[in-house]
Parts: C-alpha cells; structure tokens; sequence
C-alpha cells in the first residue's frame, strides 16, 4: 500500500491510501471516509478489496489524518471542497493508473452521500456505487432519543462557528475537529432531509440521471442507523440497479456498528466482492 498526495485545482494536496491487486484489476474504487474518520481505518478493507480484483484509494478529507488542513476560522472548507476539488483530482489520477477499469466511488456514511451527489453531477465517470454504513442524517427517520441528539447538535452547530470558530466533535462525541462551514452544510440535511445544501439545488434529482450499479451495506448495531436512514440515502437513486445488504455476526463477528465493521472488514469485503462478481466480472 501506498501513500501518496494527489494536487487538487487549488493547490491543496489531497493525501491517499493506493492498493493496487497483484493481477490487472478489474474495477478501481475510489473510498471516501465517514465523518472525522482518517483514511487510514479503511485500510484493511482495502488490502481485502485488493484480492476481490479492486484497486483502492482511501481519500482522507481534509482536515484529518495525513491533510495538512486544519479547520478554523480563517479555513472553512465544505462539501463543494470535496465535491469539485478533491474527488474529481483523485478520480482523474486513478483513471490515468488504471484507464480501462471500470471505475467505482464509494463511502463510509458522509463518504457514501458525497458519492451519491457526485454520481448525479458525473454519471459517466462513475460505473458503480457503494455505500458503507450510510444512512441519512435527517432527524425525522430516528427514534425519540437519537432525534433529539441529533436536534441538539443542530443547536450547537451554529455556535460552535462563531466560538471557537469550528466544530470541536472530538469533544462532543461525534466527529473530531470539523470545518464550521461543513458542519452548516450537514445540519441542513438532518433539519430538510433533502440533499441540497447553501445554494446547490436539485441535487437528488440530478441523481435520476445515474442508471449504474449501487451496493448499499448495512450492519447491526449500527446507532446512526435506521431502515428509514438508509431507504432516504439510497432514494435519489431511482435510475439505478439498488442491492441492499445488512451484516451480523455471522459475517463480520463482533466487528459491527457503524465504525466497528472496519477494524475487521471480512464480511463487508466478501459482500463487495460477491456484487463485483454480478455486475463487473472478472475477465
């Protein structure tokens, strides 16, 4: 595995963790995190990625782990940052690694939407999707006790942007140190359960337009989780050929909830690898 930085259009580089399989492969992924989660947790998932066939790259966000961004007031990156700068410099550099692999985006939670709206505004980049643990963040698809969690920290989101001037997660318990501009963003969608964001409209409907592959995987256990979270981040897909799939114990052990599956990938890797095998099989 290696690690290396990818120069974004402004300039910023954009760390990744690159697998290449032993064999030509036969699809590449590009994996974007979760929220506050570094790259470096998908690494596993990667290495067994890589004898399923799929060359990986673990895009850090900025921000996180290897970035030498740090969030403040004076750096308040978003999801156009990701949207329009990193994700398209990474996928652009995989398709001159590998030019004739199908190519395949995929994530973690906040990674997976992302994948989601960029599979809406580049449906001809992308041959495939997949989510990983990725469920909606709107407020009205939880329980009493995780909507008002969730009511709670779309009061403080606001406040958190003048004093100290970012998102301290890595106090509260969800997230790390976030962008406040990011956080504004994803407190619309817990508060609209609509994709759009600032003055990106239309967004989930742009989506129509992606008729690929999606491989949604769930697992028990998972507290940032329901069947209605899920259903809503898999509904802009409505031109798509949807898989659903939820793991237990049977096939990832202990290693469940929604960041616990990573430290032992085996059952989300045999998942993706048995959805590779219907839709990109090997030559």
């Amino acid at each position: 595995m290696e690690t290396l930085y990818i120069k974004a259009a402004d300039d910023c580089d954009v760390p990744i963790y690159w697998t290449m399989p032993e064999q030509q492969p036969r699809v590449t992924l590009l994996l974007l995190p979760a929220l506050g989660i570094q790259a470096r947790l998908y690494r596993q998932l990667a290495s067994a990625l890589a004898a399923q066939g799929c060359a990986t790259a673990i895009m850090e966000q900025r921000g996180h782990g290897l970035s030498k961004v740090k969030p403040g007031y004076g750096v308040r990156f978003g999801f156009d940052e990701f949207l329009y700068l990193d994700i398209p410099a990474v996928m652009e550099w995989i398709k001159q690694q590998v030019p004739t692999a199908p190519r395949l985006l995929g994530g973690h939670s906040l990674g997976g939407h992302l994948s989601t709206i960029y599979a809406g505004m580049q449906p001809h980049q992308v041959d495939g999707v997949i989510h990983l643990a990725c469920a909606f963040p709107y407020l009205g698809d939880y329980a009493d006790r995780q909507r008002r969690t969730l009511r709670l920290l779309c009061a403080l989101i606001p406040l958190f942007g003048l004093l100290p001037g970012y998102y301290p997660g890595h106090l509260i318990g969800f997230g790390d140190r976030e962008s406040a501009r990011l956080m504004s963003q994803w407190r619309q969608w817990a508060l609209s359960g609509d994709f759009d964001y600032e003055d990106k409209h239309d967004l989930a409907a742009a989506v129509a337009a992606f008729d690929g592959p999606v491989l949604s995987v769930s697992f028990e256990r998972d507290d940032f989780s329901t069947p209605a979270a899920v259903a809503r981040a898999l509904s802009p897909f409505t031109g798509a050929t949807v898989m659903r799939v939820e793991l237990g114990e049977r096939e990832q052990g202990t290693y469940l909830g929604h960041t616990g599956w990573a430290k032992q990938p085996d059952g989300a890797a045999a998942a993706i690898g048995a959805w590779l095998d219907t839709q990109f099989p090997r030559s």
